[in-house]
């Protein structure tokens, strides 16, 4: 026919209606799908024979994991923005960091600069860091130096411009490794700067803890 009966267009009309009132309760009701957990590691480290003794001790790093997860880009005579001091090691810190991209979700720890022989080293390489951390939209998170054995001078010097930095850039975070290692003398080698292994455990428990909280609190900057 050409045209729909009254009866056929009042019984579309109810269907319509009980339709439309059997939706609107669940729509009004429905959640939202909850977002999606991300599985990459959530910190990349990168280091030199100092914290590279994280993957070299006997469950250090696995237990670092456990808490945060990580990428370890450790590596003995790396330095910051150059060729490491050994003919092998070619990878400077940064060229990790670049490597890296996209593999991990909130921070970058940098502890490296032992190495570096330029006392200028480590301002230019913040700057560095500190753009590619604003491009990768992650923290930059640095260790302190610790000063003792043959690194005093170095370290003291190095410290300085860290905390510095720090006061003048609130996005920039230090882990504060020559206060949380100070007097601890059985977590060194004979050297008094590289870790032992109990020393290397040591140091995945207090960077577990300070990553956890400094994640887990707000951005600054």
């Amino acid at each position: 026919p050409k045209s729909s009966s009254p009866c056929r267009r009042s019984l579309a009309g109810l269907l319509a209606i009980v339709v439309a009132v059997g939706i609107a309760p669940l729509a009004a009701n429905a959640k939202p799908a909850p977002a999606k957990k991300s599985h990459k590691p959530r910190v990349l480290i990168v280091s030199d024979s100092v914290f590279a003794m994280l993957n070299v001790a006997d469950n250090a790093l696995a237990e670092l994991n456990a808490k945060v997860p990580v990428i370890f880009g450790g590596q003995g005579c790396q330095k910051l923005l150059t060729s490491g001091c050994m003919p092998e090691v070619k990878l400077s810190a940064m060229a990790h960091f670049r490597a890296e991209r996209g593999k991990f979700t909130d921070a970058i720890l940098v502890a490296t600069g032992y190495n570096e022989n330029r006392t200028d080293a480590l301002k230019v390489a913040l700057a560095a860091f500190r753009q590619e951390a604003k491009k990768q939209h992650v923290r930059l998170i640095w260790a302190t130096y610790r000063i003792a054995g043959n690194v005093v001078e170095k370290a003291t010097n190095f410290n300085r411009q860290l905390r510095a930095a720090a006061k003048r850039d609130p996005s920039l975070t230090l882990f504060d490794w020559n206060k949380v290692s100070a007097k601890k003398p059985s977590w060194f080698s004979g050297d008094k700067v590289h870790l032992s292994r109990g020393g290397a455990v040591q140091l995945a428990r207090q960077l577990s803890k300070f990553l956890k909280s400094t994640l887990d609190s707000p951005a600054n900057g």
